[in-house]
């Protein structure tokens, strides 16, 4: 491959773009640098590529039970080396107990492969020593190729795995650490896709090209969102870059066209009830938590027109980055026409949104994936009206809409630094505010190595008289009422520096004052993401000047002399009893528990989402019916002939369990809407595969799924 020198790639790239200026997290040079800071993102970057990213190239999270070994890691950070190998004699390998994430990788790997992405662009354009711009591309390429298995290995076109692991080492590399889970067909003998009951499974690689991988199926929303997003944050860096393998950029591509083409199809996920924006797995079937319809209240249960924003949301976002990506025209105008336009999912998103946040009981898993999905419809939107609506939902429904719990004040750097590059005025005002509590936050961080040591803020008589002092001395007053899962949470966040550990800051709730210890070396990805997206996006007054330079226009209308027919808005009304039976059972599961799609806990209390959600579909219903549209739906939608939106429909006939019993085990495992576990069973930082029935060790059942969730700390 012929060798460029960084200047001459970042003169390559920068044609047409303009100079890029100084960053929300200022680099060397730019007024503020905190070198101290730059540093610990460099101890960073040496622990995820030393230690988390060689099975896969992202994502990842290990496990050091070995005293000796935990020694050797420690004496390798404070010696300034960076080759691990070279000055232990161990490979990384060799130090480690064993690996967890595989099963989550979507969203835990896509967040530190996106920062992956963004610290490759800042050293690029920055004029950084050729070796260190190397370094960074090379650890990019192979997280591209990594994000590329993520499809590859399902054998089916647009189909999602859920996790990865690799079996095979490589050439000269010793046998990983861990156990290998034994895996099961998609079919049984007579064509049936296995199990029954739809749940997460390892499977063989179906692909016929990757036998040292073995893949999870069921796949869920909060694992495409992550995945997306970071498919979305490479081709924004290497589109146009000529030290990338070509060959690499088009297998992205084609990557994304083919799960844009395959969420544009209407599938059936209950009797009688289509929907698109359905996650669909290998085996033909929706996934269990496949909904990213605003149509779709709960899996499987489906109204007739958009109520749920939450979803909207995460939908608009994977379309638009997709389309991003491909530049796909029949997926632009499924965006724009169909889901701006014709289904007005940002006005949904308007309404709606902000019932994620629920006092104690908010689920930062649900603001996390919320922030995540922002990130792509902020940054590739070209278009000045439809990009004014989302800013405008950015800053009065996601960062600040004037309830307790918001994201605003809480310290969470992603969110922090997402606010202030987007809103329409920038890093000033509260944008200045929200960028100085996200430096903050970075600052407090540990630094590497990030071991899972336990915290305790309250002991047992402060928490009974609700007046506690944290471990630095600062007042912390408690809340009367639990957090989510029951824990004990303060009334305010916590300074980063005397939180309890976590393994993804940002899906943490931050008001947890106590966590236990244990051998798990966090990986950092959350801290990795977000200081190069701020390293990466501007300071400025202006918040679309960081739009992406090669943002798309929105792709020629369908029909632009089509009548539109009258404005768009059907009555939703309340679904009828056959629509709720299809989407939820009501009764009990074999165990005795009572259980649905809408339940947490093991007593089946009713989840705040879905509660909330069928109580004011109705009302959304009746108001959508009647009330003027927006302006920026009404302009997409008169674009549409009037056939648009029912094209024939891809039937994928939901096979084995119509009753959906799955959705009663739900009960019982308390997962919430997002596929992950609720806290009334586990801590505020479950993942989707975790099961409070599975105590013990934490892979129990040696799937490579961490079921012993015992809150932020993991």
């Amino acid at each position: 491959m012929r060798r460029w020198s960084a200047v001459a790639v970042a003169l390559v790239i920068s044609v047409g773009q303009g100079a890029r200026g100084d960053g929300l997290v200022p680099g060397p040079g730019e007024p503020g640098h905190d070198p101290d800071l730059a540093a610990k993102a460099e101890a960073f970057d040496l622990q995820l590529h030393t230690f988390m990213t060689p099975p896969l190239g992202w994502g990842l999270e290990a496990y050091v039970p070995d005293p000796g070994m935990r020694a050797a890691i420690d004496e390798f950070f404070a010696s300034g080396a960076e080759d691990f190998e070279a000055h232990t004699g161990l490979h990384p390998y060799e130090a480690l107990g064993y690996y967890e994430e595989m099963g989550d990788l979507g969203m835990f790997g896509g967040v530190q492969a996106a920062g992956d992405a963004f610290r490759y662009a800042v050293l690029r354009d920055g004029g950084a020593p050729a070796d260190e711009v190397d370094a960074a591309r090379a650890a990019l390429i192979r997280a591209m190729e990594g994000l590329s298995w993520y499809t590859r290995v399902t054998g089916v076109p647009g189909a999602m795995a859920r996790g990865l692991q690799r079996i095979t080492p490589e050439p000269g590399d010793p046998p990983l650490p861990g156990e290998v889970p034994s895996t099961t067909p998609l079919f049984d003998a007579e064509g049936n896709p296995q199990p029954a009951d739809k749940s997460p499974t390892w499977r063989e690689d179906a692909s016929g090209e990757l036998p040292f991988l073995i893949w999870l199926d069921d796949t869920s929303k909060d694992q495409v969102d992550g995945y997306v997003f970071a498919l979305g944050a490479v081709y924004d860096v290497v589109a146009g870059d000529p030290t990338i393998p070509a060959d690499a950029i088009q297998r992205l591509v084609d990557d994304a066209l083919a799960i844009g083409r395959s969420l544009m199809r209407r599938v059936l996920v209950a009797p009688d009830k289509e929907v698109d924006l359905v996650l669909v797995d290998a085996d033909g079937r929706p996934t269990t938590f496949h909904d990213l319809s605003a149509e779709e209240i709960v899996p499987g249960l489906v109204l007739d027109a958009p109520v749920n924003g939450f979803n909207g949301w995460m939908g608009m976002s994977i379309v638009r980055t997709l389309y991003h990506i491909t530049g796909d025209e029949e997926l632009g105008r499924f965006y724009y026409e169909e889901l701006v336009g014709n289904r007005g999912y940002l006005d949904v998103t308007q309404e709606s949104i902000a019932l994620m946040y629920f006092g104690n009981e908010t689920n930062y898993s649900n603001v996390n994936m919320a922030f995540v999905a922002a990130y792509g419809l902020l940054r590739y939107e070209s278009d000045p009206e439809v990009g004014a609506q989302i800013r405008e939902i950015l800053g009065t429904e996601l960062y600040a809409p004037g309830v307790d719990r918001q994201a605003r004040g809480l310290g969470q750097s992603f969110f922090d630094f997402i606010y202030a590059a987007f809103r329409p005025a920038g890093a000033t005002g509260s944008g200045e505010d929200a960028r100085s509590e996200g430096l903050v936050t970075l600052q407090e961080f540990p630094a590497p190595p990030t071991w899972s040591v336990g915290v305790t803020n309250c002991d047992e008589a402060e928490i009974a008289s609700l007046d506690c002092t944290g471990i630095d001395g600062t007042p912390l007053p408690l809340s009367p009422d639990p957090g989510r899962g029951g824990g004990v949470v303060a009334t305010g966040p916590l300074p980063m520096r005397i939180r309890p550990r976590s393994n993804f800051e940002w899906r943490s709730d931050p008001h947890t004052v106590n966590g236990d210890p244990g051998d798990r070396l966090d990986p950092g990805g959350d801290f990795h993401a977000a200081y190069w997206m701020g390293r990466f996006l501007e300071a400025t007054s202006d918040g679309t000047v960081n739009i992406s330079p090669i943002a798309r226009p929105a792709p020629a209308a369908s029909d632009p002399d089509a009548d539109a027919g009258p404005e768009v808005g059907t009555d939703a009304g309340t679904p009828d009893g056959a629509d709720a039976a299809a989407g939820v059972d009501a009764g009990t599961s074999s165990g005795g528990d009572d259980g649905c799609a809408c339940r947490s806990g093991g007593g089946g209390r009713p989840t705040a989402w879905a509660v909330i959600l069928v109580a004011v579909a109705s009302l959304l219903g009746r108001r959508r019916g009647t009330a003027t549209r927006s302006s920026v739906a009404l302009r997409f939608a008169h674009r549409l002939p009037q056939h648009h939106g029912r094209r024939p429909p891809l039937r994928q006939e939901v096979a084995q369990g119509r009753d959906r019993p799955e959705l009663r085990r739900r009960g019982r495992s308390g997962r919430d809407l997002d596929g992950h576990a609720s806290e009334a069973t586990g801590g505020d930082d479950c993942d989707d595969g975790d099961d409070a029935a599975f105590p013990g060790a934490p892979d129990a059942a040696g799937d490579g799924i961490d079921r012993d969730c015992d809150g932020a700390d993991g």
